[in-house]
């Protein structure tokens, strides 16, 4: 049974994340623009947008694989945006990730 403090807690809350990228010409592009949601536990998320949209980059920043310019990243009331490197890495241990593409490597 999940304590009833942890079982409140929302199992993933993005606060006001931003993040950008340099473009070639000198530009940015807004990838994600001030995003914040909460996704509490049982509830299922889809995330639905054209190409280039910010979809891929938004679940990049729920994981730290990519940091956010700005804003907080909270998974199970952990704040991963406050993780040095040892203590993110332990914290990804708890954290599963299914890709859009992956590739399977033979055992050599």
């Amino acid at each position: 049974m999940v304590p009833e403090t942890v079982a409140q807690e929302p199992l993933i809350r993005l606060e006001n994340l931003n993040k950008s990228f340099v473009l070639a010409d000198g530009g940015r592009f807004d990838a994600v623009r001030d995003v914040s949601l909460t996704v509490n536990r049982g509830d299922a998320l889809g995330l639905i947008g054209r190409s280039g949209a910010g979809k891929s980059t938004l679940l990049r920043l729920m994981n730290l694989l990519e940091r956010p310019d700005s804003g907080r990243v909270f998974v199970s009331g952990q704040e991963l945006t406050a993780l040095g490197k040892a203590q993110l890495r332990d914290a990804r241990q708890k954290i599963g990730m299914i890709f859009q593409q992956f590739n399977l490597l033979q055992n050599a």
